[in-house]
This record gives C-alpha cells, structure tokens and sequence, in this order.
C-alpha cells in the first residue's frame, strides 16, 4: 500500500509547472495534484478570471481532470 504522505514525483512536477503559469497570469491560485487530478482554489477578481485561469489549466499538458474551487470576489458599491 502506498504511503499517502509521499507525492508522485509525476504530481509534483505538474504542480509546479502549473503554478508557475498562474503566477505568470498574475492571479494567486491554490495549486494541487494528487494521483493526477489538479484541484484550482482560491479567489478570481470576476467569473472571466475564474473561466480563463480554468482553461489555461486545463490546455496545459499532463493535464486530465481538474477541480475548480476558485470563488468570484464579490465587489460592493
């Protein structure tokens, strides 16, 4: 049985990678990959934030399911 604590060399090396293109994006996104699946979390500025962040994750190769947990700030007048 495989320790749960030890990551996949295979996920952390597609964490980073996807993290970086975030942060070249400019937004501050939670990234994490567990056996494969990329979970997205966080907070956009508006939904097109949200649905971009979303796509460039989901083009980016090594890339077969992702979970988005990102949140819409809401803004008030």
């Amino acid at each position: 049985m495989a320790d749960p604590y030890i990551s996949d060399p295979k996920d952390v090396e597609l964490e980073e990678s996807i993290s970086r293109e975030i942060r070249r994006m400019g937004a501050h996104i939670h990234v994490s990959v567990r056996g494969g699946t990329i979970s997205i979390s966080g907070t956009a500025d508006d939904f097109g934030d949200k649905r971009n962040i979303y796509s460039v994750v989901k083009g980016l190769s090594g890339t077969h399911k992702v979970v988005n947990n990102i949140r819409v700030a809401h803004f008030e007048d």
